[in-house]
């Protein structure tokens, strides 16, 4: 029944494919329901006041939640106009613009000396002499927890992913294999080891990483956008550390004479990978919840919910929660990658030399073809791509590191279907299904 459920979500997820846009443009013209018929991009302040909104506020007809208490108070800003008077500007139903944020923005308080705001909406902002177009920047909405007007907080607009085409239907097919992939693995009983077990656990967290990202994107939790978001993290945080575990047994398995598994290994496995998964988004609640609403120190803060249902991934600060502890792991995982592949080389080699020919002659192509899959379903069961997934969370403006980012960002969409071909496409899965089957049909 719930693998019924699943398909269905797959499917409409797939149906829904040619209405979902991630273009910022799209999304302001359609949050834009709370000004007058005749605001559009081109307006100046006088008609449309661009106040960010946060992606756990945003409400099913693009307004926030958080309008009523602005429209409560008499907030306003003063305005430059052409003849260099100044005129206040209310807060008003019919002047307000709700906008998204971006992947990455910077915080900034200003006070009145420091900003002189224009008609047309551009801001300059007057100690480092920059001017920023109405485009380029927001207004945070909780104004109202600050001296507003006599300092105001911006948000400003610094850099968004690029779009990436087919990252939905390749998703949608790769949860497909993961689900693939789970069954059999606990459909045959000689695959439902201690090892085999730490797959499973880790395709489990890739998959509903993946799941919350998709039905995120299809707009589908925004009831319950912040908890879907430390729901991600935790699986994030818990796949990254299977990967690390399912290293450590695997080079385990190959480099120890014992063979024997003790009896509550994945037990105690599953304790110490979960808890230790917990603890990070734990701390990054109990900070979002006592410092979300302190200006000063929003640039630095885990957010959750802001950009999409999830934590802030590209932001510096993410180097402290996410990008430099994954990182960390995933070195780990590439290293015990190379002691792995050290240590089969080395038998291989040692078992070739007693059994060399006398003739001399050579191996076919096919065993080092053989020889390069195996690395490869090794390299992929121990996570040693996903550094590479890190990496392209650089933000380089060059036309070749984007392609590059894109060939990442595709492998891993997809990598449910490469796990699918490696570990269950192969010769010794073939025989304990066909095995399976021939018992049941017996």
């Amino acid at each position: 029944m719930k693998l019924k459920l699943l398909g269905t979500l797959l499917v409409l997820s797939l149906a829904k494919f040619g209405t979902v846009y991630t273009d910022s443009n799209y999304t302001e013209a359609k949050s834009c329901v709370k000004c007058d018929n005749n605001c559009n991009d081109d307006d100046d302040l006088s008609l449309c006041i661009r106040i960010c909104c946060p992606r756990k506020n945003t409400l099913a007809n693009g307004g926030c939640n958080f309008e009523e208490q602005l429209f409560r108070t008499k907030l306003y800003l003063s305005i430059k106009l052409d003849d260099n008077s100044t005129e206040a500007l209310y807060f008003k139903n019919q002047t307000l613009l709700t906008t998204p944020f971006w992947d990455i923005d910077e915080m900034i308080g200003l006070t009145r000396d420091e900003f002189t705001l224009y008609k047309n909406g551009t801001i300059y902002i007057h100690s480092d002499k920059r001017l920023k177009t109405k485009e380029e920047y927001c207004f945070y909405p909780h104004q109202i927890y600050s001296d507003f007007p006599e300092t105001i907080w911006i948000i400003l607009h610094q850099w968004k992913t690029i779009n990436i085409p087919g990252t939905y239907e390749l998703t949608s097919a790769s949860l497909i294999c993961y689900i693939i992939t789970i069954g059999i693995y606990l459909f045959v009983k000689e695959l439902r080891n201690v090892f085999g077990m730490c797959i499973i656990s880790c395709i489990f967290s890739i998959f509903n990483m993946y799941l919350i990202w998709l039905i995120d994107k299809l707009r589908w939790i925004d009831d319950i956008c912040s908890l879907a978001g430390y729901i991600w993290y935790f699986f994030d945080v818990a796949a990254f550390v299977w990967f690390s575990v399912t290293s450590f047994c695997l080079w385990k398995k190959i480099t120890s004479v014992k063979r024997q598994e003790h009896r509550h290994q994945f037990l105690f496995c599953s304790i110490f990978v979960w808890g230790i998964s917990a603890i990070p988004g734990g701390i990054i609640l109990i900070i979002n919840q006592l410092w979300e609403e302190d200006l000063q120190k929003w640039n630095w803060l885990p957010l959750v919910g802001f950009s999409r249902c999830s934590v802030e991934v590209y932001r510096w600060s993410s180097w402290t929660y996410y990008r430099g502890p994954f990182i960390i792991l995933s070195a780990i995982n590439i290293i015990m990658f190379v002691l792995t592949i050290k240590h089969i080389t080395k038998t291989k080699r040692e078992i070739n030399n007693l059994t060399k020919r006398q003739n001399g002659t050579t191996r076919c192509l096919t065993v080092d073809f053989q020889k390069a899959i195996s690395y490869l379903r090794i390299f992929a069961i121990m996570g040693g791509s996903w550094i590479l997934f890190l990496v392209s969370m650089q933000q380089l403006n060059k036309n070749v590191w984007k392609i590059v980012v894109v060939l990442i960002q595709w492998f891993h969409f997809g990598f449910g279907i490469v796990i699918c071909v490696l570990l269950i496409f192969k010769r010794s899965t073939y025989r304990l299904l066909f095995n399976k089957k021939s018992i049941y049909v017996i």
